[in-house]
């Protein structure tokens, strides 16, 4: 009886971690994460290693990201900007504009004018594609409510250059 119940005690905390339904969600080994994208970056500089991302049609994995307004993938933004090209700038730019009315104090934080792809002026010009945002002046007017949320005095004047190239929520093409 002992024999069995320490058996039992051995067994079945493999045999629930192996079970279908217990099981931690599996990434392929090559799977881009935050952490992998910016050792990349440190290692390769920006331009490798969001041509490598790129390359292997992994690149949306770091949009899908940014678009979510995920802090973990918009930190990311400031060290990838100088690797930006015109294949990533608007990919990137797009996915910072829909993470705008989600958090726009992080979207802000990110946005650098030196930098075409992160110009506030560019990314609140809502440079995603159409079909991207269905109802876009839905969008606009939710972009604009969470931009006026905003009080941060140091993002002040990025906060009033987005509300300018936003533009009216009535009448959004």
């Amino acid at each position: 009886m002992r024999k069995t119940g320490l058996r039992l005690a051995l067994i079945l905390p493999a045999l629930m971690a192996a079970s279908p339904g217990r099981a931690a969600p599996q990434r392929a080994p090559d799977t881009p994460t935050p952490a992998r994208v910016a050792a990349a970056i440190a290692a390769d500089g920006p331009q490798r290693a969001l041509g490598r991302l790129a390359d292997s049609d992994q690149f949306d994995t770091v949009t899908d990201g940014i678009a979510a307004a995920d802090p973990a993938w918009l930190a990311l933004v400031p060290g990838m900007a100088p690797g930006l090209d015109s294949d990533s700038g608007p990919a990137v730019a797009g996915a910072l504009a829909l993470a705008l009315p989600q958090n726009a104090r992080l979207v802000l934080q990110v946005l650098d004018a030196r930098y075409a792809a992160l110009d506030p002026r560019h990314v609140c010009a809502r440079p995603f594609m159409r079909d991207a945002v269905p109802d876009v002046a839905g969008y606009v007017r939710r972009t604009r409510a969470a931009l006026r949320r905003m009080r941060d005095r140091s993002l002040r004047a990025v906060r009033d250059q987005c509300l300018a190239a936003l533009g009216p929520a009535k009448g959004a093409p």
